[in-house]
């Protein structure tokens, strides 16, 4: 009744309450189309409110009712052409949302004059109803030319209008099959122009329109994106984003990397401030940045802690940072992401402590430098007996353990204590194929696995499929334990279990079993494909294509607009001379050295009757010897077919960290030097002895060092036999016998992987690879010294170490078959180091023996009793000299026209020296004007002073002893003790690279007291000690051994005689950074044969310091 009243209402105000009441009714859902005849005579109404309010009816309604619309032509008629321009645009946007055949007939030529409008206001609301009419009928736009009417309104001086028809053109071309949008630089150059007087739509629009541009010129690249710059500091965040997209698409066409740095150091602020947004702000931005790090990866280096979680954050954010964190972590910031995400694993929000557990996992597999404190980082985790966390940190070490084969075996037994709370499939499956995948060094995993297969049938089929493949390998490395599982394993998969994959599964083992057992244990047993730590690493193009979409929903869900939108086109880089799509690449990660195939123990055959007693299921082994497979006595199935572990890896006892930093480096020339572009020493030829300064080699780039060298382990001469930990063979390590160990051999050429940086030495980009010359690893029977020596030792199993070996170590006889080995149950091992420790004291005390510094002899024939203290030790072993190693071959006449030189280092008076013998081999010329220069090293070795050598004739040598220090320039280098030399003579410039012995850095002023040994030995931790066994000992007595050692600066604190065995307790320090050493030695009554356990809290330097003492023990 108010719209049809005749009462007089001059301002309209009746009719404009009534329509408000109609459209709220229409608000809510109340169908109100019954009004329409009334609403639509309310059009003629001269109120633009109410004008607004009938629009809204009309559009509400007319689509579905094509008899409003028709009425409602003539409105849309006169109200295009009234006065007021918020009238006529009203109208054509109406218009342009009533989709009927007759309103849009009506709409073709008023929408051509307001394109032309003389209001910009009318102009740029006709462009968005040309992009509505094209949603209706394409082929009408095309026809009616509005396409060309759009693309002039690009050139209009209002910047509002630009950006609607810039985002009509846009929409249009993305929604056509055929039409494809392509602006030129001009163009590009105008919209640009635009932008700082556009609102943040106009601006998101056409920047959004500059992806449409293809530089032709990398210049015009770079200028694009200088002028989009000043965008990234926008307030709206999706302007920042749009523009981050434009920077990213245009960095394709920039091909100079001196340029494309600057953008990405330009690009990583915003992209921060963005975080302190809205949550969903900062999801998105996170997002989007994990595609950009993948691309670019250097992009916000410095910006790690920006990223960490906070308590207040949602868990979608928290996730989301987890990603971008891992994608950040190096070698240089590991350890401070690995303290965040141990305290990040302690939250209460499980998801998130489960996302952080995994991620200290992919560190460690994507960094190996930080493996170690990774799998400590676990261990600790495991210790909280947290269910969820406990499960976790076994599935992530799996994966660990298939990065890196047999380097942390050693602490299965801490996760076989965990096995009665696995309940989740995954965790499951995760122990399952550790255990067969170590079966052979598992005495009892025939038991453990014949638990979990009990519940085989109510199993989910991941656990199925692992159990399965678990058991058969068990068979195939110990067919006695595995003989009773397998059959009923294979039985319940092929006829018990509905899924087909297991079935296949069991039909597939069950015939390579019976008709083919070498091919079963080529397959079961083959090497497992690499494994990778990026968690969503995408294809290139696929990355490339998301990188386009940034800010949009395809780079939240990782997948292209045609995947989830219907006809949506790809979006691809335009073909251009100057698409160059460079990639400023992280900084490559180091690998630690290797020696010998670290992927064979997996298949390693098990002599079945080495095992010696039985165990609990939370037990290893304590290292069975392997079979020779060549021994015609073992059985063709269980003979070694893989090669061992090289002796110089070695497991920390206890805690299962690997040290490979023992790798001896051989000494020889760098291969083509005359590629590195070095002045040594900037010495100029008349230089003749000039001075080293306390600068080091300063032509040495710092970043040439472990990264740089393939540290390839090079087995020369005997070796002692180290103990494995984890349950491994201790075997030797191969290599030259007694009598051809001393014989000289010309040195191997040393590999450089990688040209060093453009400076001094570190240019190598001409240099050509050559192969490292490598000893081949080998498993051997244990030989018969160490048989002699573990029979005559009449100990139990626990007395062998008194530093934590886990009391399933045994010494077994000789009958048995059996190394010495370590065992790894944890609590176990702690348990028994806190006793024996306590043991000692108590014995020391006992025996007066802190009160008792004279007493030097005839104590060791006490089983009972500890002989002199540390001061009667140093005073008894004065006649002795210091050990000196024998020179080495460090250059080849051959390869340095006549110049040969020998060398060696050693510590005489608490001096370091290198010793050398020049020779010219020469017949003719005379060899002089020498100089020396040494790269930056661990310890900053540096020569105190000129070499000092004259003239060296033709066919005459002449010996050299040069003084070094340690306060010359460091560097980190693999292994530690690993040194690089470069000589200038006459002759040339040469350079090679040797490996000095640990005991060179130790102080004369280590002594320590037994009161403070016991305290130190019973404080270290299990993950800091390792144990190693010497052969072929050059002593005379007991007392040379502790005179022999005091000498060299490994001073004995006490002694004692146990069984057949005299074990000898000992410190020792660096000069140069005070890391301490505690030691047990235990040398066999024989003097044939000795294991030493070392503990120091720096566990890289530990089998550095115990090749030393095995060189020490072994020397004449």
């Amino acid at each position: 009744m108010e719209l049809t009243s005749e009462k007089k209402d001059p301002r309209h105000q009746l009719k404009k309450v009534a329509m408000k009441k109609v459209v709220a009714n229409m608000t809510m859902g109340n169908d109100m189309s019954a009004l329409y005849k009334e609403v639509v005579a309310c059009m003629g109404i001269p109120n633009i409110d109410v004008k607004k309010m009938v629009y809204l009816f009309l559009i509400n309604y007319a689509r579905a009712r094509a008899e409003i619309a028709n009425l409602a032509v003539n409105g849309f008629e006169d109200d295009v052409n009234d006065s007021n321009p918020l009238v006529r645009a009203m109208a054509i946007r109406t218009m342009g949302y009533i989709y009927v055949d007759r309103v849009i007939d009506s709409l073709i030529d008023p929408l051509r004059h307001c394109l032309r409008d003389r209001d910009p206001y009318v102009r740029k609301t006709a462009a968005m109803a040309v992009l509505k009419l094209s949603m209706f009928d394409r082929s009408l736009v095309e026809d009616e030319r509005f396409l060309d009417m759009l693309k002039d309104l690009l050139a209009d001086g209002n910047p509002s209008v630009v950006a609607n028809a810039v985002a009509a053109l846009t929409e249009i071309s993305e929604r056509s099959p055929h039409i494809k949008l392509k602006l030129n630089m001009k163009i590009a150059n105008k919209l640009i122009t635009a932008l700082n007087e556009c609102n943040e739509w106009g601006q998101i629009y056409i920047l959004e329109s500059l992806m449409y541009v293809t530089p032709q010129e990398a210049s015009d690249a770079e200028t694009v994106i200088e002028r989009i710059v000043p965008r990234l500091q926008h307030g709206n965040s999706g302007v920042v984003l749009v523009a981050v997209k434009v920077i990213a698409y245009m960095m394709n066409y920039v091909p100079q990397r001196e340029t494309l740095e600057p953008i990405l150091r330009k690009l990583s602020p915003p992209l921060v401030t963005l975080l302190t947004s809205g949550p969903e702000v900062q999801y998105i931005t996170l997002r989007n940045i994990q595609l950009l790090l993948q691309r670019w990866p250097t992009i916000l280096q410095n910006q790690l802690r920006a990223f960490f979680c906070k308590y207040d954050d949602p868990i979608y954010v928290k996730l989301a940072k987890l990603e971008v964190i891992l994608s950040l972590t190096t070698e240089d910031n590991a350890r401070v992401v690995l303290t965040e995400l141990s305290e990040y694993a302690r939250e209460i929000d499980i998801d998130f402590v489960r996302k952080a557990v995994r991620s200290i996992g992919r560190i460690a597999i994507k960094i190996e430098l930080a493996a170690d404190r990774c799998v400590r980082a676990l261990l600790d985790l495991i210790q909280t007996k947290v269910n969820y966390v406990v499960q976790e940190a076994i599935v992530v070490i799996r994966d660990v353990f298939r990065k890196y084969p047999n380097r942390y075996e050693s602490i299965i037994g801490t996760l076989c204590e965990n096995l009665d709370t696995l309940d989740e499939p995954e965790a499951r499956a995760a122990m399952i194929w550790i255990i067969g995948q170590y079966a052979d060094r598992i005495d009892n995993s025939d038991q453990v696995l014949g638990r979990f297969l009990d519940g085989f049938l109510d199993d989910p089929a991941e656990v199925q499929l692992a159990l399965l493949t678990a058991i058969v390998k068990l068979f195939i490395m110990r067919p006695t334990a595995g003989q009773e599982l397998v059959p009923r394993v294979l039985k319940w998969a092929t006829e018990d279990v509905d899924s087909p994959d297991i079935r296949d599964r069991g039909f597939i083992y069950w015939r390579l079993l019976s008709t083919d057992p070498e091919m079963a244990r080529a397959v079961v047993l083959s090497e497992k494909p690499e494994i990778s730590a990026e968690g969503e690493k995408l294809d290139m193009p696929l990355l490339e294509e998301l990188i386009l979409q940034v800010g949009t929903l395809s780079s939240i869900y990782r997948k292209p607009p045609a995947a989830f939108i219907p006809f949506a086109k790809r979006r691809v880089l335009g073909q251009s001379p100057a698409l160059a799509r460079l990639a400023i690449a992280a900084p490559p990660v180091s690998r630690l050295p290797r020696t010998a195939s670290t992927t064979a123990a997996s298949s390693t055959a098990t002599n079945a009757g080495a095992a010696t007693g039985q165990r609990s299921s939370r037990q290893l082994t304590s290292g069975s010897q392997q079979p020779a497979a060549s021994d015609p006595s073992v059985p063709p199935s269980m003979r070694n077919s893989s090669t061992q572990l090289s002796t110089s890896m070695v497991d920390v006892a206890g805690a299962g960290m690997s040290n490979p930093y023992i790798s001896d480096i051989t000494p020889g020339p760098m291969p083509d030097a005359n590629a590195m572009l070095i002045d040594l020493m900037s010495m100029e030829d008349d230089d003749e002895g000039a001075a080293i300064g306390s600068s080091g080699m300063a032509g040495f780039n710092a970043s040439f060092g472990m990264s740089a060298l393939n540290m390839s382990a090079i087995a020369s001469g005997p070796a002692g036999t180290t103990v494995n930990a984890g349950g491994a063979s201790a075997g030797g390590a191969g290599g030259a016998s007694g009598a051809d160990a001393g014989a000289a051999r010309p040195p191997d050429s040393q590999l450089l992987n990688s040209a060093f940086d453009a400076a001094g030495l570190d240019t190598l980009s001409k240099m050509q690879s050559s192969s490292l010359s490598r000893a081949p690893g080998s498993s051997s029977p244990m030989p018969d010294i160490m048989r002699q020596f573990t029979s005559s030792f009449d100990l139990p199993a626990a007395a062998m170490s008194a530093s934590g070996s886990a009391s399933s170590t045994a010494i077994a006889g000789a009958g048995a078959g059996a190394g010495v080995g370590a065992g790894s149950n944890p609590q176990t091992s702690t348990a028994a180091t806190q006793k024996e420790v306590d043991d000692l004291a108590a014995q020391m005390y006992s025996t007066n023996m802190m009160h008792n510094n004279n007493n030097t002899s005839n104590n060791h024939s006490n089983n009972a009793g500890l002989s002199a203290g540390a001061q009667g030790f140093a005073a008894s072993g004065s006649g002795s000299t210091p050990y000196v190693p024998a020179q080495k071959l460090l250059l080849d006449a051959q390869q340095t026209q006549g110049l040969e030189i020998l060398g060696t280092f050693a510590r005489r008076g608490g001096q370091i020296q290198m010793e050398m013998s020049f020779a010219n081999k020469s017949t003719t010329t005379p060899i002089g004007d020498f100089a020396i220069q040494f790269n930056k090293n661990t310890y900053g070795l540096v020569p105190r002073s000129p070499i000092g050598a004259g003239t060296v004739m033709p066919m005459s040598a002449i010996d050299v002893c040069l003084p070094l220090g340690t306060g010359g320039p460091a560097m980190p280098m693999q292994p530690p003790t690993n040194i690089q030399i470069a000589i200038k003579c006459t002759a040339g410039i040469f350079y090679f690279q040797t490996q000095y012995s640990l005991h060179i850095l130790l102080d004369e002023n280590a002594m320590s007291d037994q009161g403070s040994f016991l305290r130190a030995w019973k404080d270290a931790p299990d993950s800091l000690q390792n144990v190693h066994s010497i052969q072929n000992l050059r002593f005379a007595s007991m007392d040379d051994v502790r005179n022999k050692l005091n000498m060299n600066n490994v001073f004995t604190v006490a002694q004692r005689t146990v069984g057949n065995a005299t074990h000898f307790y000992t410190t020792s320090r660096l000069a140069v950074d005070s890391s301490m050493f505690y030691s047990e030695i235990k040398v066999a009554n024989n003097l044939q044969i000795a294991v030493v356990t070392t503990k120091c809290a720096n566990t890289q330097l530990v089998p550095l310091y115990q090749k030393a003492i095995e060189d020490i023990c072994t020397a004449f």
